[in-house]
């Protein structure tokens, strides 16, 4: 019976002892053990491109980690470039600036009402838009622009929309029609907005004709030329 147990105990600290030396080996491989705590065994090489196209590994994922040493390749590459700024894109060319964002102004200068008002049609199931019309699911829009926010009399607006105060100017409306429910968290309002900044110019541009109340459209914003007169 006691050599029973020293022989079970003799097993099971062997396989312990080949569990630990096999996990030290694993871990040799992904981490260098001369250059200190921290420091990847697999550098990127002269052999290796110059950069790695994360977008295209994000699109062929994971087909494109599927050849050997290409997620090694990828975790030392991600290592090297941690706290530095690109310099160059995918292509080889300059870093380019973000887009500023749409100048509403000028969105409004080239909005089409006729289009604001086909665009328009989409809401109609849920406001109307004449004068003294009535409330339905939300509140009735004619003389919305220019309006105070949650004062349309006869309509149960949300807590939401009544703590936004205000009134409905131009820029309120274009944020507001992006995104409701980001706009104003808690909001009754469904609709999941319009993402194109053409078409929320051109439905204000047709909102601020119903009723005499809206303000003048704001002006489009001049840009300033460069040194090179661009």
């Amino acid at each position: 019976m006691n050599r029973m147990r020293l022989l079970v105990t003799g097993l099971c600290v062997g396989a312990a002892a080949v569990s630990a030396w096999s996990l030290n080996w694993f871990s040799g491989q992904l981490y260098s053990q001369d250059d200190g705590p921290g420091a990847l065994a697999y550098r990127p090489t002269d052999d290796m491109p110059p950069r790695v196209d994360l977008a295209s590994v994000q699109r062929d994922w994971p087909a494109s980690l599927g050849e050997a040493g290409e997620g090694k390749r990828l975790i030392a590459y991600r290592h090297d470039m941690q706290g530095k700024m690109p310099t160059s894109t995918a292509a080889g060319g300059p870093v380019r600036a973000a887009a500023p964002p749409p100048d509403l102004g000028t969105l409004l200068a080239s909005a089409n009402v006729g289009e604001g008002k086909a665009k328009l049609q989409l809401c109609t199931s849920c406001h109307d838009f004449t004068q003294g019309g009535p409330n339905r699911i939300g509140p009735n829009l004619w003389g919305v622009v220019g309006r105070g926010v949650a004062t349309h009399p006869g309509f149960a607006y949300s807590p939401a929309m009544q703590a936004h105060r205000g009134s409905w100017t131009y820029d309120k409306l274009f944020a507001f029609l992006a995104s409701p429910a980001r706009d104003v968290p808690g909001t009754k309002m469904t609709f999941a907005g319009l993402r194109r900044p053409e078409d929320r110019a051109a439905i204000i541009k047709y909102l601020a004709t119903l009723g005499t109340g809206a303000p003048a459209l704001p002006q489009p914003k001049v840009v300033a030329l460069n040194a090179n007169g661009r």
